[in-house]
């Protein structure tokens, strides 16, 4: 077995804190006494445990949060939902700490340190300071990870024995039995006879000493991944103009990126949420033409239609849920939605930048239509979706050899079947012409469908491929009164 810790030392007041007042001193605070202090808080001189006033006294500049152990509990479940893309076995340790069983795993990312790098790589652009550890067991691992020891070489289990006891699952009234007692380390207490230790303390306590040393099996729950993404930051001041939103929002586009690429997934829709103090919030939709999972394109369409966009004043609170999503397969082009090889916009980013800025109802993409009429075989489709062809309609249509031309023209059709494509560019209404102007290069191809649908849609044309004088090929048909007319042009 092979189990990775993650310890976020920060969450709590990471969670609070976000991008607010980062230059300023601050503290977590429970029952009105620092729970957590940042660097420049500490450098300050504000210790754990002093009252907030004591606090504000030596940093008067110094900012605090609450300490909610709700919201740092949700913000866990994020990360360990982003996590589930290196392993299967994700577990929550509460209530700052993630357990990965990840030897099925190290194969696929090359290799303990290839995949510890991957982890840990991921936890920073998601912005949380974070301490890894590698152990057999996962007490062991967390441990570790608890006491920052991860980072030392040799055996694991014997780097356990040198971490403080506090990095273990003990309350303070025994820590404080155990220090009276001369025991500081968690080796000291392993080497105790544990028939003893169970005497003189609790049976929990020699329970988690067995997990540790892996005589006793320690299983560990495991998270289902979520079905559907949806994430709220809710802000301790609120934000007044469209830019300073921007930091948000750029923090809820990671979790999304993060989740899609966990589950091989790209999102078509996202739907953004602004909400005021009290009142009603202001929704935006973003689509694209091609399913994305990078923060980036996320953040940068959304921007173009923030722009246009009516928001409230102050907004207090700001969610994103991803709507449509699906299966990134090798069938989709543009995945990740990035530039080709040289730098140039790709189709897909072309679509969603002219649909962020004129609206989805002005972009339009056309498909086939299950149709033989060319009139009707033809239909309005979202912007880059795939071009889809019912079943019994052929994306070519053969063109038999037809007669002598009609009307005395002087040029007969070939003797050999050719396949052609349909003209791209259509005449709307088809426009009379003389036929003795062109030469017939293929045809006839009667097209007879519709006569059960009334004589205003019912058909009865032969096409034909002809060369006009200026030398453009042309599809033309012949009606049931022998009338010409020209339908369209090949390019």
């Amino acid at each position: 077995m092979f189990w990775l810790a993650a310890h976020f030392p920060m969450l709590g007041f990471e969670v609070e804190r976000g991008d607010d007042d980062t230059d300023r001193p601050g503290v977590l605070v429970h029952d009105n006494r620092v729970f957590q202090a940042d660097e420049r808080a500490l450098q300050a001189g504000v210790a754990l445990g002093s009252t907030l006033a004591t606090a504000h006294s030596i940093a008067p500049e110094l900012v605090h949060f609450p300490y909610d152990t709700e919201l740092q509990t949700k913000q866990l479940e994020i990360l360990a939902q982003a996590t589930y893309r290196f392993s299967s076995e994700v577990s929550l340790a509460p209530p700052d700490a993630l357990l990965i069983e990840s030897s099925r795993s190290l194969r696929l990312f090359g290799g303990r340190s290839s995949l510890r790098r991957a982890v840990s790589q991921l936890y920073d652009r998601l912005g949380h300071a974070h301490r890894l550890a590698t152990a057999p067991t996962p007490m062991a691992a967390l441990i570790l990870s608890r006491a920052g020891l991860g980072d030392r070489h040799g055996d694991p289990m014997e780097t356990v024995r040198a971490a403080p006891l506090a990095a273990m699952d003990i309350s303070e009234k025994e820590l404080e039995r155990l220090a009276n007692m001369g025991m500081t380390r968690v080796g000291q207490l392993l080497d105790l006879p544990m028939d003893e230790l169970g005497k003189r303390f609790n049976a929990e306590l020699v329970d988690e000493l067995d997990r540790l040393t892996g005589r006793r099996a320690d299983p560990r729950e495991t998270i289902q991944p979520a079905e559907r993404f949806h994430s709220r930051l809710h802000l301790l001041e609120p934000i007044r103009g469209k830019d300073p939103l921007l930091f948000p929002m750029r923090r809820l586009a990671d979790e999304l990126s993060h989740w899609l690429k966990a589950r091989c997934l790209g999102a078509r829709t996202l739907t953004w949420s602004y909400a005021p103090f009290a009142d009603q919030a202001v929704t935006l939709d973003v689509r694209f033409a091609q399913p994305r999972t990078d923060a980036k394109s996320f953040l940068s369409l959304t921007q173009l239609q923030l722009e246009g966009a009516e928001l409230p004043e102050e907004v207090m609170t700001v969610s994103l849920q991803a709507g449509q999503i699906t299966p990134l397969t090798s069938a989709s082009q543009d995945l990740l939605a990035r530039a080709d090889d040289r730098g140039n916009t790709t189709q897909s980013e072309l679509v969603d930048r002219l649909a962020a800025k004129l609206g989805t109802d002005a972009i339009a993409g056309l498909g086939t239509a299950d149709d033989h009429r060319p009139e009707l075989a033809w239909r309005w489709q979202a912007p880059g979706a795939r071009a889809s062809r019912p079943a019994g309609s052929p994306a070519r249509h053969r063109m038999r050899a037809g007669t002598p031309a009609h009307h005395g023209l002087a040029n007969a059709a070939p003797e050999s079947a050719t396949e052609v494509n349909r003209p791209l560019w259509l005449l709307d209404p088809p426009r009379p012409v003389i036929a003795k102007r062109f030469r017939l290069l293929d045809g006839p191809e009667r097209i007879d469908v519709g006569w059960w649908e009334g004589d205003a849609r019912a058909l009865e044309r032969d096409y034909f491929v002809a060369m006009a004088q200026s030398g453009a090929r042309c599809w033309l048909y012949r009606d049931r009164e022998q009338r010409w007319y020209l339908h369209g042009y090949f390019g």
